[in-house]
């Protein structure tokens, strides 16, 4: 179904605006199908999300590890210059 097919011509880019209730027996099947697709899809990105975090949790854990170990060792080597 084409943005021509509801009666009116809008670029991709503008989202529209409903003015008015819509109930939902006036919504087309096709229509519906269409927005319970994306809501699936988008259920499907963000458990994608979650799996991704998950598995490289490991990683990020010891890139961390090793940012705090070379910080704290440079604050240390900087102290000890000044002490001398």
């Amino acid at each position: 179904m084409s943005p021509e097919d509801f009666g009116s011509v809008m670029p991709d880019t503008v989202i529209p605006v409903l003015s008015t209730l819509v109930l939902e027996a006036d919504i087309p099947p096709e229509l519906r199908q269409a927005l319970d697709d994306r809501a699936r899809e988008k259920t499907a990105f963000a458990a994608l999300s979650g799996e991704l975090i998950q598995a490289l949790r490991p990683e990020m854990d010891r890139l961390v590890n090793e940012l705090v170990r070379s910080t704290v060792q440079q604050i240390w080597q900087k102290r000890t210059r000044l002490d001398d």
